[in-house]
């Protein structure tokens, strides 16, 4: 891949399954927006079937996320238990907490 993926508002996807088999990552670079999370919910969930209950994590750290598709993600993440990583440092986005912290707040 040529240049910064970061300038690009071209959205990139790479699935990585680590050595252990104990967790598989959806890492995104680019831009994140309403339209693109389309494309990026069927890689999650096609992701989820196939990795025998592995615990699956979206990583946006590297992406530019815009408001909306915040918002949107943010709704889709709680209603799949899918944790996301995101820059903590950006104006719009904001981490969502980590699977163990979703469950166990819906169960209180």
């Amino acid at each position: 891949m040529k240049g910064n993926t970061l300038a690009s508002d071209k959205l990139s996807v790479v699935v990585r399954v680590d050595v252990d088999g104990e967790q598989i990552q959806i890492a995104a670079t680019g831009r994140v927006t309403t339209l693109s999370l389309q494309g990026l919910y069927p890689v999650v969930q096609r992701t989820k079937s196939l990795g025998g209950g592995l615990g699956v994590e979206m990583d946006l750290s590297q992406a530019t996320i815009d408001a909306d598709a915040l918002a949107q993600l943010t709704t889709y993440a709680e209603l799949h238990e899918v944790p996301v990583r995101m820059q903590p440092d950006s104006g719009n986005v904001t981490a969502l907490p980590a699977r163990e912290l979703q469950t166990t707040s819906r169960a209180a």
